[in-house]
């Protein structure tokens, strides 16, 4: 769904989602709806976590000369699709304030460590998936900024967001009085919907690539991603400097 405005507590949103939808909640597909669920489609929706982490691990490799490893953090981890296949390359923490969805990853008794407190730094890998895009932007650039802090020098940077969307999916501007008093209807749109819906919201890509400059990532590698007419990028880039 299309943003309608910064009102929205998202986080709730992900609370509730994690405790009647975990999978769907983190891939959109008719397989991982909860009332679809059979152990097989549990283990394609983790293995499609390996492939994505196998394809983001070639590209650092191409890009820097060398894979991830040591100490990593996977912010907005859900039910650990990503997180357990991180592990495979680093020692990985998931992140996640859905308890829903981290009850999921842990009962699995996978790789990976699992917390509902933003750890401490340093690492030398942060990775963020199909997450800031469900984060109002004014909130989430202060979470990014947060994020490049815990990176350690010479550490590795996969980080997702949405910049742009099909203009079949643009919201229709306000005239006369509505434009007005657009910031009170869209608040109020927001608090009438009940919790669990997905927003999407789009980011200034300028403003994202200042705050990595100013951390010293200034080589990165974008790559272009597309979610049902919301485009964006994967932003792949290491810090300067050297891990200890």
């Amino acid at each position: 769904m299309a943003a309608r405005g910064a009102e929205r507590d998202t986080d709730a949103d992900w609370r509730e989602l994690g405790e009647t939808q975990p999978y769907w909640g983190v891939l959109t597909h008719p397989d991982f709806r909860t009332e679809n669920l059979t152990p097989a489609n549990i283990e394609a929706f983790y293995e499609s976590g390996a492939q994505y982490i196998g394809e983001i691990v070639g590209q650092f490799e191409r890009l820097t000369g060398t894979r991830p490893s040591g100490k990593a953090l996977d912010f907005g981890c859900g039910t650990g699709r990503l997180t357990e296949a991180m592990s495979a390359y680093a020692s990985t923490i998931g992140y996640d304030i859905s308890p829903g969805m981290l009850e999921k990853a842990r009962r699995r008794q996978g790789k990976g460590v699992y917390v509902d407190a933003l750890p401490d730094g340093p690492f030398d890998w942060i990775n963020t998936f199909i997450v800031l895009q469900h984060i109002p932007p004014a909130r989430g650039m202060a979470l990014i900024e947060d994020l490049l802090a815990r990176l350690a020098p010479g550490g590795l940077l996969s980080l997702q967001l949405t910049i742009w969307r099909d203009a079949a999916l643009e919201p229709v501007a306000p005239r006369g009085w509505r434009k007005l008093a657009a910031p009170l209807l869209n608040r109020l749109r927001g608090a009438r919907l009940q919790r669990g819906v997905i927003f999407m919201y789009d980011y200034d890509l300028s403003a994202v690539v200042r705050l990595l400059n100013r951390v010293g990532i200034e080589e990165a590698t974008l790559i272009s991603t597309d979610h049902g007419g919301h485009h964006g990028v994967i932003i792949l880039g290491r810090r300067a400097g050297t891990t200890s």
